[in-house]
């Protein structure tokens, strides 16, 4: 478990080193996030601890959202004219990102490769080749 998370913090050093070199707008985190989908796409996929890590990361994922939402509530007050923009950004940011996951789901569950995979979980002793 130890070796995925040091994975994943070096590609986060990666990023926030190639973002430092380029002077590039785009956070350290989402680079280096985007070199391990990079990796991982190369190597086919992730290793055992770097599987274990991402799911017990995920697991807690909406307590890493809480400080910046209670960040919110001690804004400036020379901010507090914006925050009816920044509520509608979020509540409109949120209905984007669950029509995009909600549509590419839908189209993922559609495309080939899933009905060999729905096909293996509901038979789990049938082999595709023997079909």
């Amino acid at each position: 478990m130890l070796k995925g998370v040091i994975v994943i913090l070096l590609f986060q050093l990666l990023g926030e080193t190639l973002v430092a070199l380029l002077q590039s707008p785009v956070p350290g985190p989402v680079a280096g996030m985007i070199l391990l989908w990079l990796a991982l796409a190369i190597k086919g996929g992730p290793s055992k601890d770097l599987s274990v890590v991402s799911h017990n990361l995920i697991q807690y994922l909406s307590l890493f959202f809480l400080p910046a939402g209670v960040g919110l509530f001690f804004l400036p007050p020379e901010l507090h004219q914006y925050l009816p923009a920044l509520i509608s950004a979020m509540v409109a940011g949120t209905l984007v990102a669950m029509l995009l996951s909600g549509w590419l789901l839908k189209s993922l569950a559609r495309s080939p490769d899933s009905t060999q995979t729905r096909t293996q979980v509901r038979n789990p002793a049938r082999n595709p080749a023997d079909q």
